[in-house]
């Protein structure tokens, strides 16, 4: 991340999002962006086309099918429907693209690789139960400890924002439809017992509720992983998250220790936000009142937290700017993100710590926020992140990096 508190230009993780098309209006949200909402046209509706030859990829493999076309407003070209139901050891997957993008997706290691490891039958670590006020949640059925492995799993449905931009929406809810249709059976009962809201289409209010805005080949899409959609929200949550987009795997791991009987939650939102910018968010894209500790405290405890966030965004944007500031400042974030029940974001902070710590010769404590540094974003970023690799460079070697003082401390 450019800017690791922003969390709006996070690349390759998975974002829950929402999108609603009111008074001609699309607006698509994710909790890393801001409310984006970009005028759309109802006119130039297209039919499906069935079975038109020549407009998918000239090999067929790995997809099942692939001739289900539309043409996209102002005829820049067209997207179809790809579908394979192998993909990850016949969970299946349908992908709604353009040609181009998914010869790409055929050439990553998720569909060329037949060694890559996909976790969709792991052993039950939780189970799905109904909760007062939250609807259907996942419980957790025994200690899961920091860093354990929760979810490893690939979505069932890929749809390009290209698709969304430039269809009308009729066009989009059907093709949404047809690739919903296309699913393996089981795939299929997964996605339609999701939750949605109705307003205008069954299938495409479950799309709605339940996707995720990943960047996958460098461009927006949405993706629908039926698993993970039964997490719940909470501003504090105790379970983190991201999307590897060369194995088009969701992973997400424990951020926390989480004891048997307790709900297993990740965010929706940006957590470093006030908290009634976090409630308007979330009743806003997901129509639901927060009702998670940090929403519910006294009003008085709230505005300490308010304060607290606001003094750490401070902090944070500091030390980005200069990240060899002061150890003390660092240390104090690291607190302060503690105090907050943020700790599955404490990649960051560590990050700073490091550096700061190496700035003034001190090798041990660099390489002890370090490793910290590595874990945290490996859980929070993706393994192969940049900020991870720096740190691990740091941590083998502090005096032969940059942050390194040049004379002797």
């Amino acid at each position: 991340m450019s800017t690791l508190f922003a969390f709006c230009t996070l690349i390759g993780v998975a974002c829950a999002s929402s999108q609603r098309i009111e008074a001609g209006y699309d607006c698509a949200w994710s909790p890393f962006r801001h409310l984006d909402c970009l005028q759309t046209s109802l006119e130039g509706c297209n039919s499906l086309a069935q079975n038109v030859s020549g407009l998918g990829p000239s090999a067929s493999f790995p997809w099942t099918s692939q001739d289900d076309c539309l043409t996209l407003r102002g005829k820049i070209g067209f997207v179809c429907v790809y579908s394979s139901h192998a993909f990850a050891h016949g969970r299946g997957i349908s992908v709604v693209t353009t040609p181009g993008s998914a010869q790409s997706l055929r050439q990553l290691p998720a569909f060329a690789q037949e060694g890559v490891e996909f976790k969709t039958h792991m052993p039950p670590l939780f189970e799905e139960k109904m909760l007062p006020g939250r609807g259907r949640g996942l419980v957790a059925n025994k200690t899961l400890h920091r860093g354990d492995r929760i979810f490893a799993l690939t979505p069932i449905l890929i749809l390009d924002e290209v698709a969304h931009k430039n269809l009308s929406d009729e066009d989009w809810i059907e093709i949404q439809s047809v690739a919903v249709n296309r699913l393996p059976p089981v795939a299929k009962d997964m996605m339609l017992q999701l939750h949605g809201e109705f307003a205008i289409d069954t299938i495409s209010g479950r799309i709605d509720t339940n996707s995720f805005e990943v960047e996958i080949g460098g461009s927006a899409h949405y993706i629908i992983v039926p698993e993970i959609a039964r997490l719940n929200h909470d501003c504090r949550p105790n379970a983190d998250y991201f999307f590897d987009p060369q194995t088009l795997t969701h992973h997400v791991h424990a951020a926390t220790t989480i004891t048997p009987g307790t709900e297993i939650t990740i965010t929706y939102i940006d957590p470093l936000t006030p908290r009634q910018e976090r409630l308007a968010q979330l009743e806003l894209s997901w129509g639901f009142n927060c009702t998670c500790g940090s929403c519910s405290m006294h009003s008085s405890l709230s505005q300490e937290s308010d304060a607290r966030l606001s003094q750490m965004a401070d902090m944070a944007s500091r030390l980005e700017e200069t990240p060899t500031a002061s150890s003390q400042m660092a240390q104090a974030l690291i607190s302060m993100y503690e105090q907050e029940r943020l700790e599955a974001f404490l990649a960051g902070p560590y990050r700073f710590a490091a550096l700061s710590f190496c700035a003034e010769g001190q090798r041990w404590r660099a390489i002890q926020y370090a490793r910290l540094a590595i874990e945290r974003g490996m859980l929070d970023d993706e393994f192969g992140d940049a900020h991870v690799e720096l740190m691990r460079q740091l941590a083998e070697v502090p005096e032969k990096q940059p942050c390194w003082p040049k004379q002797p401390v």
